[in-house]
């Protein structure tokens, strides 16, 4: 087995991926999913001028939604390369999260604490009842993400349409986004302009993100931050050409949508 299966089951108290979108920000609890998607490790500089270590997961579960799990510290190079190495090989563990801390930020996420435990495929009912459903319906299946906004009303991007119908209807055109699903091909990617360099320190839960400047000849600089320092953070802004059978359109992918498309991180490349 992947892990310990003996564990005291009074432990857990698991909540479904749907019931997060109502939790309160830094509420601590526990909640098991399938693992469908294993950012690369990337360094994160805080403020306090440590770095650590930073890897995105998606969970989901039946009850139709996902959320992103985001693993801090020793957790990427333990558990989190684990899932990764398992995932790109096309295995979907079953992964329990024992105190995840909800995260409230265009959406809710949750994040590893001090206090977190993870266990891959863990031997009780929860965990097989997952893998019986992923493996019969749940794969083939979508589900909406809580870790992105909801609008009133429902989910934002459970309409689809096609290339000619974002034109027709002249879709992202208003001051207001319009959110949709679109099935498309990419036809050809800008190379000259695939990346920027963003800001790697931490306010709160979330990176900064914000494009530096250059310092002198080995430092960089963040005006949001005000500070100065030696390493920065390369982070997708892919333009992209996608077509469909009805016309083609330009998009911009960023960051952990160019991972999933590239397969690398930006700093790789």
């Amino acid at each position: 087995p992947d892990e310990d299966g003996s564990i005291p089951r009074q432990q857990f108290s698991f909540r479904p991926i749907s019931d997060i979108e109502n939790v309160e920000n830094n509420a601590i609890l526990d909640v098991i999913g399938v693992v469908t998607y294993v950012s690369p490790t990337v360094p994160i500089l805080r403020k306090n001028g440590m770095e650590t270590q930073r890897r995105i997961l998606n969970l989901k579960d039946n009850s139709g939604r996902s959320v992103e799990l985001t693993l801090w510290g020793e957790f990427c190079n333990r558990e989190g390369q684990k899932l990764q190495e398992m995932v790109d090989a096309g295995v979907f563990p079953i992964l329990a999260v024992k105190a995840g801390k909800v995260n409230e930020f265009s959406g809710k996420s949750i994040g590893s604490i001090s206090t977190t435990q993870l266990f891959i495929n863990p031997d009780f009912p929860e965990a097989q009842s997952l893998r019986n459903w992923f493996d019969q319906v749940g794969k083939d299946s979508a589900s909406l993400s809580v870790s992105k906004d909801i609008t009133h009303g429902g989910p934002k991007n459970e309409i689809r349409k096609t290339v000619s119908q974002i034109k027709d209807e002249g879709l992202g055109r208003s001051d207001k986004p319009d959110w949709i699903t679109l099935r498309a091909a990419i036809s050809f990617i800008k190379t000259d302009t695939f990346c920027y360099t963003g800001c790697p320190l931490m306010i709160g839960d979330r990176q900064c993100n914000k494009k530096v400047i250059r310092s002198g000849d080995t430092r960089w600089q963040c005006d949001r931050c005000n500070q100065e320092f030696e390493e920065c953070d390369y982070r997708y802004l892919l333009q992209a050409q996608i077509l469909d059978n009805t016309g083609l359109t330009w998009v911009t992918a960023f960051q952990e949508a160019g991972e999933e498309i590239m397969g690398y991180s930006a700093k790789d490349l």
